[in-house]
Parts: C-alpha cells; structure tokens; sequence
C-alpha cells in the first residue's frame, strides 16, 4: 500500500508572498498481510509505522510480537536491503506430498503454451491433482514467475489428464531445482 501525505508549512510574515504556502509530497510504503486474527505490518518509515501501530491499537487489541521469521508458511530473512520471503519449506512440503522429494532438480520451467486441452487420458487421482495444483497456487504469492502456469492449470482442474500430471511434475521438479528463489522487498 502507498501512502500519501500532504505537509502544509506557512513560512514567517518576512517572506516574499510567492512563498506564504509550501506543499511537500512525502510517499510511505506498507505492507499489511493479514490472515483471520493475524497481522504483519512492516514500512519504509519508521516514525509513519509506530503511528499507524498507534491508530490501530486504538481501534484494537494488538500484541508485538517482535521481528517476523516464519507467518503463514513465508520465512522471513532479515537483509541490509530489506525482506527476503521465501517459502522453502512449504515447497518441500508439497515434494512430499507429491512423492518426489529424491527426484533430480532441473532449472527451467515448462512453457505454459505446452499447456493444452487435448485428447488425453484422464489422470487416475484428480483428487491428488487438485491437492498438489491448489499447493502450488499458495506458492505463487513468493514465485510470481510460476504464476501464469499455475494459474493456467487451475483452468484444466475440470478434466486433468496424464499429460497434465506430467507438466505438474516438471514445475515441481524445478522448484526443487529453484528452492533458493524468493520474493525481495526493499
């Protein structure tokens, strides 16, 4: 979210009339992740942050919790540049599930144009496509370069077929490939 805020400064009755009013333009940035009743705020401002804490703290019971490591499946690296999120864990998480936690790891990712409704056969476990497919959805939040693929199988949940599974199987195997990739926020 950006915020901005407007600072009005009438200088002293001795100032050429050209300068009875100065606007200056400030922006802050917040990130605000909420999940039911959990909350994780962070901004470039220090001073804008405490005062936003403040407001909602008048509004409702709030409790700091320190510096974040780990919320809703997201690590949370500390950088001199800002915040790493990454989701290692989840991601091996989902290996598992998939069975495929000792498969060799591969850098590229399949071409969402490989992606098609064609003649197949239907895969055996819909159920565990769906399972492994809406895993891979929550992981889009710090890999937005599966995004589109990810997305775009959503749109074959209906019908999966063999060929589909394989594709699923490739992406994962390049996420084992990929574990170190993240989101970076400055």
């Amino acid at each position: 979210m950006i915020f901005y805020s407007t600072l009005v400064f009438t200088p002293p009755r001795l100032t050429p009339p050209y300068l009875s009013c100065l606007m200056v333009l400030i922006s802050f940035i917040f990130y605000l992740l909420v999940y039911i009743d959990d909350i994780l705020l962070t901004g470039s401002n220090s001073a804008m942050l405490n005062r936003l804490i403040q407001l909602l703290s008048s509004k409702f019971k709030l409790r700091d919790l320190g510096a974040v490591h780990y919320f809703l499946g997201i690590e949370v690296q500390s950088t001199g540049m800002g915040l790493m999120l990454q989701q290692h864990k989840y991601m091996f998480d989902i290996l598992t599930r998939a069975g495929m936690t000792s498969c060799k790891p591969i850098d590229t990712l399949v071409s969402p144009l490989k992606i098609t409704i064609l003649p197949d056969n239907l895969f055996s476990d819909p159920t565990r496509f769906h399972q492994i497919v809406g895993a891979l959805r929550y992981l889009t939040f710090t890999r937005s370069d599966i995004y589109f693929v990810v997305n775009r199988f959503f749109q074959l949940m209906h019908a999966p077929t063999d060929s589909h599974w394989f594709v699923v199987k490739h992406i994962l195997l390049h996420f084992k490939g990929t574990a170190s990739y993240g989101f970076h926020i400055t």
